[in-house]
Formats: C-alpha cells, sequence, structure tokens
C-alpha cells in the first residue's frame, strides 16, 4: 500500500449525524445562557458586584480545567456493557438540568451568600456538562477516520448548539424578558429568570437523552477499551503528559483557549454593548439573534467545502485574522464617530450585517477545532500507540466552558473597572461610562483573538500528513491480524 493510501471507510449515516448532532443542543443553551445572561443576571438583577460574579464563575472553570481531563481520562478506560462513553451520557442528564434550574432560583441572600450560591450551581452544572460532552465528543475520532468526514460531524454538532443557544436566546429576549407593566426592561424582572431555567433545563435534558438513545447502537462498532488497569494519579499524569506532548495539540489548546476567551468576553459584553452601547431594545437584541441561525447555517455549509480545498491549518488562522481586524470594526467607528446615532434606523441592519459576518467565522473556527484534534488523536496514536481520546476531547469542552469562565472573569473585572452601574436602566447610564466600555471591549477582544492566531497559526498537520498517519495505522492493525492467528496456533 502506498504511503499516503488512507484505509476506506463508509460514510456516516444521516441518522448518525442527527443523533450525534443534537445532543449538543444542551451545549449551546447552557453555553449560551452562562455567557449571555449568567453575568447579568447576578450583577444587574440581583446586584452581586462584578468581580465576585467573575470569581465565582472563574472558581467554576478552575474545577473544570481538573474535571474535564479526569473524565475524559476515565472514559477512555472504562468497561461495561454499555460501553466507554454511553454511561456518563446517560448519567450527566438529570443533574445538569437540576443545578441549571437552581442556579436561577436563588433564595433572598446577601453578597457573599449569592456569592456561595452562584458558585455551588455553577460548578455542579459544569461538573454535569462534562460527564456528557467530555465522553461524546471523544466519539468523533470513533465515528469515521476521514479527514473530511469529521468536519462534516462537527458541523452537524455546531449547527445543533448554536440553534439550541440560539432558541434560548430568542425564547428570552421575545417571550420571558418582554417587556410589561412593572419592568419596561424585562431582562431586569427577577421573576421572569425561573421559567426560562426550568424551559431551558428540560431542553438539556431531553436533548443529552436523545443523543445517548440514538447513538445507543453503535456500542458495538465503537473501540473496546484496554485491558483493566487501576486508576492511579500517576497513570493520569502520564496520559496528560503523552497527550501535551503532541505539539499539533499543545498549539490547538492553547490557541482555543484564547479564542475561546475572546468569545466568551464578546459574548457577556453582547448585552451590555447592546443594550448601554447602542441602545438597543429587547425586541431589536432578539432580531439581532435571528440573524446569528444564518451565521451558523452559513457556516455548516461552507466550511467542509473549505476544508475540501485546503488544509484545515491554512483555514483556521486566515478566519482568525478575520476575526481579529473585523471584530471590533464597528465599535472603533462608534468611538470615532463615523456610525449614525443611536435610534437611528440604518443602525440595526449595519450592526446585523456585521454579527452575522463576524459570527460566521467564528462558527467555522468552532467546527475546524474539534475535527483537527480528532486528526492529532491519529497522530498520537502513531507515537504513543494509545487512543486517548477522551484526554484529547476534554480540551472542547474545557474550552467551552472557559468561553464563559475567563470572559465571564474578564468582563466582570472590567465592569467594575470602569465603575459601570448595577441595575442601571437602559438610557440612564452616563455617556462617559458608555464611551468607556466600548474601549475596555474593543482593544480587549482585539488582544485576545491575536493572541489565538499565534498559537494556532503553528498547527502543522496537513492533509497528507494526515493520509500517511491513516495508512501507517492500517498496516499496523493488518500487521496484528495476520500475527494473532499464529500466537493461538503456538497456544494449542
Amino acid at each position: 500500500m502506498p504511503a499516503s493510501s488512507p484505509p476506506q471507510s463508509a460514510p456516516v449515516r444521516f441518522a448518525t449525524k442527527i443523533f450525534y448532532g443534537v445532543g449538543s443542543v444542551s451545549e449551546g443553551t447552557k453555553n449560551t445562557v452562562f455567557n449571555v445572561f449568567l453575568l447579568f443576571y447576578y450583577n444587574q438583577v440581583l446586584g452581586l458586584s462584578g468581580t465576585l460574579s467573575g470569581i465565582a464563575i472563574f472558581i467554576a472553570l478552575c474545577i473544570d480545567a481538573i474535571t474535564d481531563p479526569l473524565v475524559g481520562s476515565i472514559s477512555d478506560n472504562f468497561h461495561s456493557r454499555w460501553g466507554r462513553r454511553h454511561p456518563f451520557m446517560y448519567l450527566a442528564a438529570l443533574p445538569m438540568a437540576v443545578c441549571f434550574f437552581l442556579l436561577f432560583t436563588p433564595p433572598e441572600l446577601g453578597q457573599i451568600g449569592l456569592f456561595v450560591w452562584l458558585c455551588t450551581f455553577a460548578v455542579g452544572v459544569r461538573v454535569a456538562m462534562t460527564f456528557y460532552a467530555v465522553p461524546s465528543g471523544a466519539m468523533l475520532p470513533e465515528l469515521s477516520p476521514d479527514y473530511d468526514e469529521r468536519t462534516s460531524l462537527v458541523s452537524y454538532r455546531l449547527l445543533f448548539g448554536w440553534s439550541g443557544g440560539l432558541t434560548a436566546s430568542v425564547m428570552g429576549y421575545f417571550y420571558f424578558f418582554a417587556p410589561s407593566e412593572t419592568f419596561a426592561d424585562g431582562r431586569l424582572n427577577p421573576g421572569a429568570y425561573e421559567g426560562f431555567a426550568l424551559v431551558c433545563a428540560g431542553m438539556m435534558i431531553a436533548t443529552i437523552l436523545a443523543c445517548a438513545l440514538g447513538t445507543h447502537g453503535l456500542i458495538p462498532s465503537l473501540r473496546a477499551p484496554p485491558a483493566k488497569r487501576t486508576f492511579t494519579l500517576g497513570r493520569f499524569a502520564g496520559e496528560l503528559w503523552a497527550a501535551f506532548s503532541n505539539r499539533s495539540y499543545r498549539m490547538l489548546v492553547i490557541g482555543s483557549l484564547f479564542a475561546a476567551g475572546g468569545r466568551g468576553f464578546n459574548d457577556v459584553m453582547w448585552l451590555y454593548m447592546n443594550t448601554y452601547f447602542w441602545g438597543f431594545s429587547t425586541k431589536e437584541i432578539g432580531l439581532l439573534t435571528f440573524g446569528l441561525f444564518l451565521s451558523a447555517l452559513i457556516a455548516f455549509c461552507l466550511t467542509r467545502p473549505l476544508t475540501e480545498r485546503f488544509d484545515k491549518r491554512q483555514v483556521v488562522p486566515g478566519l482568525a485574522a478575520f476575526a481579529i481586524f473585523f471584530g471590533p470594526l464597528m465599535i472603533f467607528l462608534r468611538l470615532l464617530d463615523l456610525l449614525p446615532e443611536n435610534g437611528h434606523p440604518s443602525l440595526l441592519p449595519l450592526i446585523a450585517s456585521h454579527v452575522i459576518l463576524l459570527v460566521t467565522a467564528v462558527v467555522a473556527i468552532d467546527i475546524l477545532i474539534p475535527s483537527m484534534i480528532a486528526d492529532s488523536v491519529d497522530e498520537n496514536e502513531i507515537v504513543t500507540g494509545k487512543r486517548q481520546e477522551g484526554v484529547f476531547f476534554s480540551t472542547i469542552t474545557f474550552c467551552a466552558k472557559a468561553a464563559s469562565g475567563i470572559g465571564g472573569f474578564l468582563a466582570g473585572v472590567a465592569l467594575d473597572l470602569i465603575q459601570f452601574p448595577t441595575m442601571a436602566a437602559p438610557g440612564t447610564v452616563a455617556t462617559s461610562q458608555v464611551f468607556t466600555l466600548g474601549l475596555a471591549v474593543g482593544p480587549g477582544l482585539m488582544a485576545l483573538f491575536l493572541c489565538a492566531l499565534v498559537f494556532l497559526s503553528r498547527y502543522q498537520m496537513t492533509r497528507a500528513r494526515h493520509l500517511e498517519i491513516l495508512a501507517e495505522l492500517d498496516r499496523r492493525q493488518n500487521d496484528t491480524a495476520r500475527r494473532e492467528p499464529d500466537v493461538v496456533s503456538v497456544d494449542r
């Protein structure tokens, strides 16, 4: 077999892509609510200081740094009649829904009490999400070895994930947080969040179970775990060391963390910017959110054709560079007084067009990074002889959470540094503070995405190299299969 000839693999069934993807509705819902509403709710609605809110979210992220790779390692080596991944997926559904609901229904508490409540249930939601997201993500390299088919599988996950998050946003803006006689801005209504959290929790538990049940029949065709071994911290540390010794993976991890931080910072500030900087109403913000459905759909349709023409290592840095210079553009134009004033009928279409293009690039990056990590799993097997899908894909889960953890922390501190008021009705914030808000967001986004570009551009895996890796893995598998009959005959 020529070195560049990959083993042939059957295309993944459409039904499998749907069921594999639908579980990401839970991730998208949780991530969007955490990124967009959580800090706003505790800071503007309940009155918890921005710094305490940010610290609580960051503490939950630090715990994720341990639990995500730990669950990945455990699922890589787990033995059960339901395989390595599915028991954890089933286990995650109910605890995540319960913790999510309680997070948005705190009793009357002071600053310290709210801080503890936020810490406790943010951690609960994130740990429960880990038990679903890491094992389900780790199935990707097992479902297909194909360079482009993996991109397609991640496209379905991201399409469903973004659809779930956007559905939660639209549902919030147009129904739960709609203006009322008591609250001209429904987002400041504390009573609205209980029903919102209940519906979101229901969406999460339903879609996790749909994914687990819909892919349950694939268990016999997924890889079997290695021989049983006693779990030790030393073995766990060795697995992490082996993973981070892979240069491609290491560059993806660091670049993804910076990208996630920038995305999370933008997501958390999205509500503040649209409410106070651009002066949009709840309805107008809801209309902006509708445009993001188009972004997700465009990225879903274009990402695989792009990677069929160019290597992933070329596409991702290009998209990141676009995000760096195009992302803060509207903020800088406003600071230079080059945009229509707030309330002008042309402002919303301008901002919507900008957001649609920017988010299309961001979604495409989110699609490609897991696909690139799946390719790194194959490369790691060549070097170490081990499959570590769970450990490798714990990065994706951690980076998604880092978006709200790092972003929430930076946003909370920034709000306190500029002394942005809490419980502030739109139109009541001083012009100087609104201007300072824009100064904090624009350069902050550029710096975080620039750091991401530096590391993502150092990823070296090409299509040709991946074909060589697959061919080598196939050769090793064939050699092992030929030796096994000889072993049996000797035993006899």
